[in-house]
């Protein structure tokens, strides 16, 4: 099955076989971090257009920061607990908690509100470079042109389309009118101007605009925050800004937009697309781009709600802690646009890796897996596939020691270097600390005390006998492969005559004794495989029963 980029790809060419440069864009308004949700805009223009170039086109990617935009609403943090959230994301959000005294800046341009910590330029600049730090790690920087509307505005270049839009405000209003359920007014559609102007006193957009009497382009300006009056012409004006729906028609002309993703929330009839599309046909006399809504993306293991306007979510820096860059594009690219999918902070993490590393040795778990590993190589690097699940499992014993884990790696017969799992294991490390740290497992530094023997029933149980056994067995073995020590501690609880079903639950019961033993929990390793990578003067005494 073709995959959804080169469908895409192709259904464009075909609309527009004459194109010579295929622009596709993305924008973001950086009011907060961006969420992992606003990565689909980026991935989807990124594999279409590694899709298009594949066939030999053109193709220029621009992400547009929507950074000219107001400051609509202090951002309030709510504890974790109560999100139900892990503490790490209320400690971020309470770091960034923005003081009452910023209620000043509503209304000013999110470039020139600042920094609340002043470590950045600005607010916005703040948020930028955050999710532009994620696109390095990505490997992707390179393909994306960065465009910041706090700069593009005030330079003048979108002055000709903005004396446009007010020669045909009467127009551009009827077209709006036409999508509300309220009937027009004739006294608005008089006074209407589609333009927004930032106070050339207070900076805040707080502000009444008139066409001065018999003028086409010089305005009237009262600002209702600081009181000043004064007059503007729109033909060397630097503080005026499009309203969104007029805004994104004017942009799509000025960068020869042909493909845009947004979320689907403006697809639907009556939306931001349809306006906006209508008036950039009528007005500025240009065809909108081929639309790609997509699904919104959900978290699976989190099971709290994610906000920006608290401060809690998740970030693209986030992910890339605990997936690899390749992985994290993998996992975008192997799902079409318009369906929704979660991306997994539990234990289905582990299945990510094992499904990636399936597809990297050329045994896909679905067919368009090998496509989607190819548009989501960013790097020349040579990928290796070091299990995740093993990594996960060792990280407590090695405890970060890259060195010991090589020695385990070539005692279980699979010698990987540190360079072929330094960064897997560090992002395993990062997955237990934040997301699963009732999963990391450690050996016990003394054996168990007589309460939890007893707790275990240990003392007269079937169990006593199956630990000492695998002592014995241990002793008698110099070394032994993981397989061999699998079939030992599988062996020892089986007993003639049981049936399957009563065999597995003594293996089971047997486990967590031995797990109780070695690291003070239920659960941990596979126990043959960590039975014959570690060295077993390290953990035979916490097995030795008295």
């Amino acid at each position: 099955m073709t995959h959804w980029a080169d469908r895409t790809a192709d259904a464009l060419i075909a609309e527009r076989p004459d194109v010579e440069v295929y622009t596709c864009a993305s924008g973001i308004s950086p009011s907060g971090s961006i969420h992992i949700g606003n990565v689909r805009d980026i991935a989807t223009i990124l594999f279409v257009g590694r899709a298009l170039r594949d066939r030999g086109k053109r193709v220029r990617l621009i992400h547009s920061w929507d950074d000219y935009d107001r400051l609509r609403k202090i951002p309030r943090p709510k504890t974790a607990a109560d999100a139900g959230l892990p503490s790490w994301l209320e400690e971020r959000a309470r770091r960034m908690q923005i003081p009452e005294s910023f209620e000043e800046h509503l209304g000013r341009p999110l470039a020139s509100v600042p920094d609340p910590l002043g470590e950045f330029p600005s607010y916005a600049d703040r948020f930028e470079k955050e999710f532009e730090g994620a696109l390095i790690d990505l490997g992707v920087e390179t393909e994306i042109e960065i465009l910041r509307q706090s700069e593009k505005y005030p330079s003048g270049v979108y002055r000709d389309a903005i004396l446009e839009a007010v020669a045909a405000r009467h127009l551009i209003y009827d077209i709006i009118a036409s999508y509300r359920t309220q009937a027009p007014s004739a006294e608005e559609r008089m006074s209407f101007l589609p333009v927004t102007v930032y106070c050339s006193g207070c900076n805040r957009d707080l502000t009444r605009t008139s066409l001065v009497e018999d003028s086409e382009t010089v305005l009237r300006v009262v600002c209702s925050a600081c009181r000043l009056e004064e007059t503007l012409d729109l033909r060397d004006a630097v503080n005026v800004k499009l309203p969104w729906k007029v805004d994104w028609a004017m942009r799509w002309r000025h960068e020869g937009v042909v493909f845009e993703p947004f979320g689907k929330d403006h697809a639907t009839a009556g939306g931001s697309f349809e306006v906006s599309s209508e008036i950039a046909r009528r007005v500025y006399g240009s065809e909108p781009p081929m639309p790609q809504p997509y699904e919104f993306i959900g978290i699976k293991g989190l099971t709290g709600k994610m906000s920006g306007s608290t401060g809690l979510l998740l970030t693209p820096a986030d992910l890339l802690t605990i997936y690899q860059p390749e992985v994290m594009l993998w996992m975008y690219a192997r799902v079409a646009p318009m369906k929704a999918f979660d991306v997994a902070v539990d234990d289905q993490v582990l299945r990510m890796y094992d499904e990636f590393d399936r597809a990297l040795a050329g045994e896909p778990q679905m067919e368009s897996d090998l496509r989607s590993l190819e548009l989501a190589r960013t790097r020349d690097r040579q990928l290796k596939a070091v299990p995740f699940r093993q990594l996960t499992g060792f990280c407590g014993i090695v405890q970060g020691n890259a060195d010991a884990l090589e020695k385990i790696f070539e005692t279980m017969g699979t010698p990987y270097v540190k360079a072929d799992f330094e960064e897997r294991l560090h992002k395993a490390e990062m997955w237990l600390e934040r997301f699963m740290p009732e999963q990391r497992v450690a050996l016990r530094n003394s054996p168990a005390d007589g309460s939890e023997i007893g707790e275990l029933s240990l003392s007269n149980g079937a169990e006593f006998e199956m630990v000492r056994k695998l002592v014995e067995w241990l002793d008698a073995h110099e070394s032994f492969s993981a397989e061999e020590a699998t079939e030992a501690v599988y062996a020892m609880p089986k007993v003639e005559g049981q049936t399957d079903k009563e065999q597995s639950a003594a293996q089971k019961k047997f486990f967590r004794v031995l797990y109780t033993l070695l690291f003070g929990t239920s659960r941990g390793p596979r126990l043959g495989t960590f039975l014959a990578a570690v060295p077993k003067e390290r953990y035979i005494g916490l097995l030795r029963l008295s």
